[in-house]
């Protein structure tokens, strides 16, 4: 390693045979930390509280903030949500002192960014079949039957539509000893028999875990503690859900009788002991309702080490009943009714892990960011 100077600022030099990496230190005025803390507030105050118009995307940097604002002018007939434009001079700096007068000395980018399509619709109203395999250390393959949980774009990109649903209708694959892999989803409308989404050309992300060990009388297993049996696979095609006739921004039949708008996110910790939480399963075509009776509830599920070679604990989530859930109905989302008579909307909160004759184990899906896929 040798001290090196490029494009006027100085770092390090590391050569290896005939090449060399260049690294440089660059100051930063807050952690990356606290950035994250940030984003979440502003993503909060933005697309829940409303507190400035017209925000239609926040994006955290190293050194600095990004916003997108619908408030512009479009530089092309072309312009889209990733189109050319330039964001109006007076709302971009309402938005810089709002966010310096919140947040204290840091570096804010506003852009020209039309405002993404809301994200879900028909949550639940899909059965779907998935196809899982392993080439990892563990090396597997198996088929399921699951539910459709919710539908989204990345990073609010309208280029990359993904699809939530139940974690272990994968396999539990993606993980560092469950990849190489493959991860595939089919599912059948009116519109498109089938339709099908493959993590071969899409892209496929877990929920939270960690690999540790399972005691078992005097043995220890390996085992996958899985934080949210969740999951989200997505294509690169910004026409899928059209294509398969999806109508964004609600969920079939929430309360029952009606097709209900989602207008927001709840985290795990946003109900409590004795709420009632619903439920759209796909599968069993029923809407039901449940009381929280456990915020943090684990299971173990042994007899799986004998499918997978490790044991699947599914730990701390959230237990509801009586409300069973039957098999197939996992990913079917979960969700907060709020409002009253005419005004009634949904709060996106999980999808059904699995259940009993009695009750229903369900996986909030609040790691999956504000932003980092758009529900509405």
């Amino acid at each position: 390693m040798a001290l090196a100077q490029r494009h006027g600022r100085e770092g390090w030099g590391l050569k290896w045979n005939n090449e060399t990496a260049y690294v440089f230190q660059a100051p930063i005025k807050k952690s990356l930390g606290k950035m994250v803390k940030i984003n979440k507030e502003l993503s909060e105050a933005f697309f829940v509280r409303r507190e400035l118009k017209n925000i239609t995307a926040v994006a955290i940097y190293a050194d600095k903030i990004v916003i997108g604002t619908s408030n512009g002018t479009a530089t092309d007939d072309k312009a889209t949500t990733s189109g050319r434009g330039k964001p109006d001079h007076k709302t971009t700096e309402k938005i810089k002192n709002y966010i310096r007068k919140k947040c204290g000395d840091i570096t804010v980018e506003v852009y020209y960014v039309l405002k993404v399509d809301p994200l879900v619709e028909m949550a639940g109203d899909y059965p779907i079949n998935t196809y899982r395999k392993s080439d990892g250390q563990y090396k597997y393959e198996g088929r399921g039957r699951c539910t459709l949980g919710y539908l989204g774009y990345l990073y609010g990109d309208p280029n990359l539509p993904v699809i939530i649903t139940a974690w272990h209708c994968f396999g539990f694959v993606g993980t560092s000893r469950t990849s190489p892999f493959v991860a595939n989803l089919t599912f059948y409308t009116p519109k498109c028999a089938p339709c099908r989404i493959s993590s071969l050309n899409g892209f496929f992300r877990p929920g939270p875990h960690v690999w540790s060990i399972w005691p078992l009388g005097q043995l220890w297993l390996p085992a996958l503690y899985v934080f949210s049996d969740s999951a989200l696979i997505g294509v690169r095609d910004p026409n899928f859900f059209s294509n398969a006739g999806l109508k964004y921004g609600y969920v079939r039949l929430a309360n029952g009788f009606r097709d209900l708008p989602i207008i927001g996110k709840l985290g795990q910790y946003d109900v409590k002991e004795g709420d009632e939480l619903w439920m759209r399963l796909g599968r069993s075509d029923r809407t039901m309702s449940g009381t929280v009776k456990s915020l943090c509830y684990s299971v173990p599920h042994i007899l799986d080490y004998f499918r997978y070679n490790f044991v699947p604990v599914v730990a701390c989530h959230v237990l509801i009943g009586p409300a069973p859930a039957r098999e197939g109905d996992s990913g079917s989302p979960v969700y907060v009714l709020e409002g009253r008579r005419g005004n009634v909307f949904v709060r996106a909160y999980g999808v059904v892990s699995g259940g009993s004759a009695v009750d229903t184990l369900v996986a909030p899906i609040e790691w999956i960011g504000w932003m980092d896929v758009k529900l509405w």
